[in-house]
């Protein structure tokens, strides 16, 4: 709820019930992804939702099975975006709403915005080509985004909401792209629409940073793929880096320092859940170097050089390699080597 009072006179005010927030997103600066608690950085590769009507079910490129029936633009709800543009279905229990025959290979991950009428209902998520999975969904009177990530083995890929209950439900933003998981959502209105990676970096900041020792500490979740990704300061290359990231699996992070192209410290043990947020410390200094997972040491070197040359921050290995992807709250970087206290 939000009020509005006149100035000087308390007894005086408006009220607003209802209220919602869009994202807006500006050239060259940072997306952000708030999560109902707290905000974060969000770094995303780049992807094109093959799915051309995202929201707009009127269209005759979604085929609504017998059985269903639609109301476009309701205004019995506000959608994500904050508009009334999204569409209340009413089904049988056994039919559906789809988009087949999508050219797409390899994995592809499919997404929908659903929220219920009225209780809890189920309805099924899978693809119309091929079903290899189903995927049985538990809609409430709140908005959830619902994914199904898999291979169907053809050529062609789809979307099928399916056993709508009598009771209804609403539907908003609907998404298939290429890839191991879903990534934000881009809307489209008659064709495909490519959203660019993001990439982050900062040079000339050489003063902030002290090469002979200091502190790297980021809070961070990285998407959970077969890919390693990094957030690195670096002397504008990977042969003097401190590196904070995760290996090429979900459940390992790797951690280094690296002076004159070889690595002086590298941990990769230990096993992590990367569905949350983790906060991660690496402290360099000549001869002392340690990572702190979540306010725990794990491990220690007494032995080994300090980077030199650190002048640029990236959001990669510090070669234009291995991007992270996911989330960050946090990342700071000390010009000094902390203590075990601090």
């Amino acid at each position: 709820h939000l009020y509005l009072f006149e100035a000087g006179n308390t007894g005086n005010y408006c009220f607003f019930d209802n209220i919602s927030v869009k994202e807006s997103t500006k050239n060259n600066l940072a997306r952000v992804d708030y999560d109902g608690t707290a905000s974060s950085l969000l770094v995303e590769p780049q992807r094109t939702n093959l799915v051309t009507y995202s929201s707009d079910f009127s269209q005759s490129y979604w085929t609504k099975q017998s059985g269903v029936t639609a109301t476009y633009n309701t205004t019995e709800t506000l959608s994500p975006d904050g508009t009334y543009n999204a569409t209340k279905f009413i089904g049988n229990g056994s039919s559906g709403v789809l988009k087949s025959s999508i050219s797409a290979t390899g994995v592809v991950a499919r997404s929908v915005y659903l929220k219920s009428v009225t209780g809890t209902v189920n309805v099924k998520l899978k693809d119309p080509n091929a079903t290899v999975t189903t995927l049985t969904l538990d809609v409430t009177t709140e908005w959830q985004r619902f994914d199904l990530t898999e291979d169907n083995g053809t050529a062609f890929q789809g979307l099928w909401i399916d056993d709508i209950p009598v009771s209804g439900i609403y539907m908003w933003g609907a998404q298939l792209e290429e890839g191991s998981y879903a990534t934000s959502y881009i809307p489209t209105d008659g064709s495909t629409v490519t959203r660019v990676q993001d990439q982050y970096s900062k040079t000339g900041i050489s003063n902030l940073i002290n090469s002979e020792e200091g502190v790297l500490f980021a809070e961070w979740k990285p998407k959970l793929s077969s890919d390693y990704s990094f957030i690195s300061i670096n002397n504008g290359s990977n042969t003097d880096s401190v590196i904070i990231g995760k290996s090429n699996n979900t459940t390992n992070m790797f951690i280094a320092v690296r002076s004159g192209n070889s690595y002086q410290a590298l941990y990769t043990s230990g096993v992590y859940d990367f569905t949350v947020f983790n906060k991660v410390a690496v402290k360099w200094k000549l001869n002392d170097i340690a990572v702190w997972v979540n306010g725990v040491e794990v491990t220690n070197w007494s032995s080994g050089s300090a980077p030199s040359g650190l002048s640029k921050l990236s959001f990669d290995f510090g070669n234009s390699n291995e991007p992270f992807f996911g989330k960050v709250k946090q990342l700071q970087v000390f010009k000094t080597a902390l203590t075990d206290s601090e």
